[in-house]
């Protein structure tokens, strides 16, 4: 399934940055698209729709569960089934001159205030969405047509980025999204919904130019390893095509996480071969 063919895909924060480039790589490929976003996006859908895609738009904030049920309802109202489920949408920066401020630094600096919604949408909103669009995937895998769910991570995903200044926030929340990609393959095995969790690095998109414009600091940070959005949406697709289980389309940031992985073995390997106490065990 290199093109989409008429695949209903549904992208939560669809509106701008890598969801908007999601939406028209999509469109590009076939799909009937819908973009969720707490956002107004008639604009985009009026493109999509200029192209000859078929698109609509729904206004949705995911950390509500009542909100996300609508937009399953709203869905199949419009197309009857849903194929593809990404789920993309991420907590929005604060505004104005101290946006940076309040979305990096340690864990022990972080507003509760600002870290609550971090989980309500980066984490919550994915889990209402993936929970509210369940039984309608589970429907059309059922049908023998496509099913799949793609969770945008992030390369905070795989590990603590160490050529990132702290975005401890983000970083836990997006660390997060692994747990919730292993935990939903697990759940949904057999069923023929496949389940990808997408993890790109820098994208350089109209939120990430404002900072590079902004910041000699942060360009020097964003610069070496930033792609451009239409060609990180095109990775995505690609391998959610090919139904793989971590898509990871930047190929400088690959060594941290690696450095990570092999970390996590050396301690498990060295575990494995302790000699623990007979009294270490529980007895029935």
């Amino acid at each position: 399934m290199s093109e989409l063919d008429g695949a209903v895909v549904v992208i939560t924060g669809g509106g701008g940055g890598l969801g908007s480039a999601l939406a028209r790589e999509a469109a590009g490929r076939g799909g009937r698209i819908v973009i969720a976003d707490v956002a107004d996006t008639s604009d985009l859908v009026q493109e999509l729709r200029a192209g000859g895609a078929s698109a609509e738009s729904f206004k949705v904030d995911v950390s509500e569960y009542d909100q996300v049920q609508k937009l399953v309802e709203f869905t199949k109202s419009k197309f009857g089934e849903v194929n593809i489920l990404i789920n993309c949408v991420v907590a929005a920066l604060a505004r104005g001159d101290d946006a940076l401020a309040t979305a990096t630094g340690p864990l022990w600096g972080t507003s509760p205030v600002y870290m609550r919604r971090m989980f309500e949408v980066n984490v919550l909103g994915y889990y209402n969405a993936s929970r509210a669009f369940a039984e309608t995937l589970l429907e059309s895998a059922a049908a023998g047509r496509p099913a799949h769910i793609m969770n945008v991570g992030s390369e905070h995903s795989l590990g603590v980025p160490p050529h990132v200044p702290p975005m401890s926030a983000y970083t836990v929340t997006k660390y997060n999204m692994l747990a919730l990609t292993d935990v939903s393959r697990r759940d949904f095995a057999g069923t023929g919904v496949n389940v990808s969790m997408f993890a790109p690095g820098w994208i350089l998109t109209e939120v990430t130019q404002q900072v590079v414009d902004n910041s000699e600091e942060w360009a020097e940070h964003i610069m070496p390893y930033a792609q451009t959005a239409g060609f990180t949406a095109k990775a995505a697709f690609d391998g959610l095509v090919k139904n793989e289980y971590i898509i990871f389309p930047n190929t400088r940031i690959t060594g941290y996480a690696i450095e990570h992985a092999e970390a996590i073995l050396a301690v498990l390997r060295e575990a494995e071969a302790r000699v623990l106490p007979d009294d270490a065990w529980a007895r029935p």
